[in-house]
């Protein structure tokens, strides 16, 4: 195979896999959300609390917390009204 046939081999390759890598997977549908309205009901599922970041959950343990899930996705749902002091973590338990 010469390099101009070796080249052309190449650029067709490329033409035909071009669009499969542009197009990307496939939209994921959106995960359904669960709320909560109370701490009460938020321990029942994450019974230290949740933490937005892992920063946000060592300070709580330095503070005698117990160590949160660190989850920013389930975080952003339920603040700010279960997490009233803005720490980062909300309903953390002692």
């Amino acid at each position: 195979m010469t390099k101009e046939e070796l080249m052309r081999a190449l650029l067709a390759a490329a033409a035909v896999a071009a669009p499969i890598v542009l197009a990307g997977p496939a939209a994921a549908e959106p995960m359904p959300t669960k709320t909560f309205t109370s701490c009460k009901q938020l321990r029942a599922e994450y019974s230290a609390g949740i933490a937005k970041n892992a920063k946000a959950a060592r300070k709580a343990v330095k503070k005698g917390y117990r160590k949160p899930l660190v989850c920013k996705r389930v975080y952003l749902q339920v603040t700010p009204a279960l997490d009233p002091n803005r720490n980062g973590v909300a309903c953390e338990v002692r």
